[in-house]
Formats: C-alpha cells, structure tokens, sequence
C-alpha cells in the first residue's frame, strides 16, 4: 500500500471519529437537556403537590366567616374554637373545620323545636337555621373563591428547589381554570357523631327519630375498631328536619390531608354532579403551579387536594342549660261536711319537718258545728331527699317522658365523641348529697350544665356561674321557648310514716251527745306535680322542670251517737 492510500484511510478514519465525537456530544447535550427538562418537570410537580397538601391543610383554619352580632349567628358563637371544652371561648370564626359544628347545632334546635310544645321555639329554630345558612354562603363564596388559597400554595411551594429549571427558579400561583373546587366523598360521613345507638334512638327527644337516610356507618375500609359502633351525620346529602334541609361536608373519619387524581374530582365538580345544596361548602381542591426563571417561565404542573380536619365532634348545642325549679312547699287543709272542701289555712313549709295544726273549720262534719285538725309532722315528704328523689322520688307518677326529656337535653350539652348521658348518669348527677344541703338553705332554681364538654354538673346559680365563668352568666338568665306542660299529674300517696289514721281531729257537736261516738280521723297524703317546659336552645336554654309539691291533710269528723 502506497503512502497516499494509507493517509487516506487514515484521514478518513479521523473524519469518522469527528463526526461520531459530534454526534455524541449533540446526543449527550440532547440527553442533559432532556433530563434537565424531565427533573425539572418533576421537582414542578413535587414543588405543586407540596403546595396542594398546603392548601389542603390551611384552608381548615382560613378563609373564615366571622360571625355578626344578630342572635340568629350570635348563637353559634359555642361552635368558633377547636376543643371539646367549653370553658375556653370562641374567636366568632366560622372555617372549614368549625362549619359541620354550626350546622349540627342548627338540627339541634330545629330537633327541639319538632315538640308540639315548642312555642316560639319553632320561630327561633327558623332563624337558626337562615343564620346557619347565611355563615355557611359566605364560607362557601371564600372557599371558592381562589385569589384567598393563592397564599397556602406558595407557603410551601417556593420552599421546594426547582434548580433544574434555573437558577433563582421557583414554582408559584399559575392564576385561572387550574383552580377549581369539588365535593368528594358523598354520602361520606362527617366529622359529627351522634350519641348511643339507634336502639335507644340517639337519646333524642321523645317522638323525634333521626332519618336514616341523614346518617352513615364509617365508610373506611377496613372501618377502625374505635368507630366501628359509631354513626355519623351524612355529608353532602339533605338532612331534612322540618322544612328545612341541613348540610354537612364529609370528612371521613381520622383520614388524613392528602392527594387525589384528577379523576375523581372531575367527577365530583357540582359542574359534573349536581347537588341539591344552593351553595355547597367545597372540601377538595385543585391547583396549578408554574415553575418561574428570571426572565422566563418553565414548567406547569397541576395537583388535586381532599382536606380533612380530623377533628370529630359530638351533635351539640355546648353552650346551654337545663335549669329545674322547686316550687314552695304548701301543707292544704281538707274537711268532709260531708262533702269535700278546703279550708283557709294553707301554709308554707320548708326542708325541715315541722309540726302543723290547721284552723277550724265551720260547718265541722256530719252532726258537728266545727272541726279542729290535729297537728300533724309536715315535710316528711322532703327531709333528707336529694334532688333527683325531689323530681323523680315518692310520690312517683309516670317519670318517663320526663327522664327522657332530660336525658336527651344533657347530652346536648356533651361536645366528646363517645361520652354518653345515660339515664343513671343523670340521676347520679342530680342524686348529688349536696343538694340536700342547698334545700335545706333554701336554693329553689337549679342548673344542669357542662363545664367541659364532658362532664355533667347540678348546681343552684351562684356556684353554676363560678364553674362556668367564661359563658354561663351571659345566659342563665333566659327563660325556655317553649311552652309549659304538665307530665306528671297529681301523684299522690299516704304518707308512709304516719299511718293513713294516725290521729282523730276535734269536732264540736251540735248537741250535748252522750259517748261513744262514731271514730274521727284525721290522715296526710303527699302530692306532686311536674312540669316540663320545652327550650331549643336558641337562646342557651334547653328547658325548664317546674316540681310543684304540697302535703293533703284529710280531717273527717261525726258526731252521730252510736245508739
């Protein structure tokens, strides 16, 4: 081979090998770019998704709604704090996260207010209902509302590097149709339990049964065992209670913040899926992020967020009071002449047994010009009876409407999940020793009510308002919407320590008789009365219990000489 020949092939190589060397470095700086472009467009996505669960978390707390002065969102003033607690007041916000207490305490006055006894509580629970819906419109149109999430999202997404981009690069806001809202999880439950079980319908008043459509098991799968007993108010379905439709937005229980496809959303847009709520409260979000260069935008990415407080609540009305009054005891004198008529000297008696004699009567009985009673041990009835035997104790009479009746009040006052009144919870409140004690010092009006959300407490007003200083002494005062009925009627019975005939009264005749005479007696009887006057809790009270109970002395004198 020449030397020529040889410096050819050996050009040709070299061409070659310059020619590959380019290609390679073209393909290489191809291949950079296109990982510069894929990493850049996945620290965009991961800078947009951070932004997300941001907005996803925040917008539990803000926008919010702050309540105006009218008593129709005055009301709701018990449902603006994050706790169970009731002694730690309110900041007057409505958010997301407080929005399903609000609507629950507007079905727990329109609940109340279902009585036939409801009074002007009907009215009331109207205006707690349009206030209700006004807070939730306004939530509604914050929510939906962009521009207000815009600050959630760069929170956190300029904290995430997008150096792939550029240098100085960072994702924000890209403004317009990547913003939108849906209503995932229909038919989900809320983050607001109901208490007990349907076997003992919720301790809802008496005649009123929650609908079933208005409640749902955990829809979790698995369900977790601490809720698996638990039923929960339904989100995003009309809870219909009179003629108004309640709402509340689904959270399922104890899930967390956190990302959803695009899919799933899209289906849920009341765009997509219509919804019988006017102005539904949304609880999912969609964002769209831009990575920004100096000079130039880079990469978009969008995200999809369902929120979630993870705060559960009890249906409450926490902010309110039952309050009972004992009337003044009276002793009333009766005599048979021969029919039966009162004489004139009723007489106040106190917690203390004390001896009474009533005046004579004229005419006295069969053959008798008058009659003086014996003194009789008054208050027998009383001593020593704490309050709950004062209500519920001897004489007896049907206490079972009205054990319901307050059964279902206290737990109105509960906020804790799983905190139950039960009746002898009830009664072991009211059966407190120290209420024999406040009687016997002449404390006539009691009040039942939470200090905490969780407990129950009984006590005359002075040291109710001392336990619960933050809130109770703006209320006490009110009186019950509703109006008075009697649910125990005269129940009586012989006192059961002096016997039915325990003395003979004196009868004067109207002749000079000679002895032996038919036997007169003279015997007591206890009675007792209860009242219940219906309260919504509109106004913080949620009922009144008026106990009316007075002693019988019977005095029956003859004076027919038995021949």
């Amino acid at each position: 081979m020449s030397t020529v020949e040889k410096r050819s092939k050996r050009g040709s190589v070299t061409a070659f090998a310059a020619a590959l060397a380019l290609t390679l470095m073209v393909l290489g700086i191809g291949f950079i770019i296109i990982c510069l472009y894929m990493g850049g467009q996945r620290e965009t996505k991961n800078a947009t998704d951070a932004g997300a669960l941001s907005v996803g978390k925040e917008v539990l707390s803000e926008p919010s709604v702050m309540l105006t002065p009218a008593a129709n969102q005055r009301c709701f003033f018990d449902c603006t704090n994050d706790t169970i607690n009731n002694n730690v007041m309110g900041d007057g916000r409505v958010n997301l996260n407080r929005i399903n207490r609000v609507w629950s305490k507007a079905m727990v006055i329109a609940i109340n207010a279902e009585d036939s006894n409801a009074g002007s509580g009907k009215g009331n629970a109207d205006s707690a209902f349009q206030g209700a819906e006004s807070i939730s419109n306004s939530l509604a149109d914050k929510l939906t509302n962009a521009s207000n999430l815009h600050g959630f999202f760069t929170d956190l997404s300029k904290k995430n590097s997008t150096r792939m981009i550029g240098v100085g690069s960072a994702t924000e806001v890209k403004p317009g149709a990547g913003w939108q809202t849906s209503l995932m999880d229909r038919d989900a439950e809320s983050n607001i339990e109901l208490t007990g079980t349907p076997s003992n319908n919720f301790y809802l008043p008496p005649g009123f049964s929650m609908p079933s459509s208005s409640t749902t098991k955990c829809t979790r799968n698995p369900i977790p065992g601490e809720v698996s007993n638990t039923t929960f108010l339904k989100g995003y379905a009309p809870l219909q209670i009179g003629n108004h439709d309640f709402w509340q937005v689904p959270f399922k229980w104890n899930d967390k913040p956190h990302l959803v496809s695009s899919t799933p959303f899209i289906a849920n847009k009341v765009s997509t899926k219509a919804t019988n709520w006017t102005k539904p409260v949304p609880n999912a979000f969609s964002v769209e992020g831009q990575a920004i260069k100096p000079g130039a935008t880079g990469e978009i990415a969008s995200s999809w967020v369902l929120s979630n407080p993870r705060h559960a609540y009890k249906i409450a009305a926490p902010h309110s009071f039952l309050k009972i009054h004992v009337d003044q005891l009276k002793c009333h004198w009766f005599f048979y002449v021969p029919l039966k008529v009162e004489g004139f000297s009723t007489q106040n008696y106190d917690y203390t047994p004390t001896s009474l004699t009533g005046s004579t009567h004229f005419p006295g009985g069969t053959g008798s010009s008058s009659l003086t009673p014996p003194a009789h041990m008054i208050g027998l009835d009383v001593v020593g009876r704490t309050l709950d035997e004062i209500i519920f104790g001897v004489p007896k009479g049907s206490t079972d409407k009205l054990e319901k009746y307050m059964v279902s009040r206290a737990n109105q006052m509960i906020s804790k999940p799983g905190v139950e009144i039960t009746a002898s919870k009830l009664h072991s409140t009211l059966n407190s020793p120290t209420t024999i004690a406040w009687l016997i010092a002449g404390e006539r009006d009691f009040y039942v009510f939470s200090k905490d959300g969780e407990t129950l407490e009984c006590q005359p007003k002075a040291l109710a308002i001392a336990m619960a200083p933050t809130w109770l002494p703006l209320i006490i005062g009110e009186s019950a919407d509703g109006n008075e009925t009697k649910l125990i009627d005269d129940a009586n019975m012989p006192s059961v320590v002096n016997p039915p005939m325990p003395t003979s009264p004196s009868p004067l005749p109207f002749f000079t008789p000679a002895p032996p005479y038919i036997p007169n007696v003279s015997w007591v009887l206890w009675d007792k009365d209860v009242y219940w006057k219906n309260g919504t809790g509109y106004n913080g009270s949620l009922g009144e219990v008026r106990v009316k109970r007075w002693s019988e002395v019977h005095s029956v004198g003859v004076c027919i000489p038995i021949i």
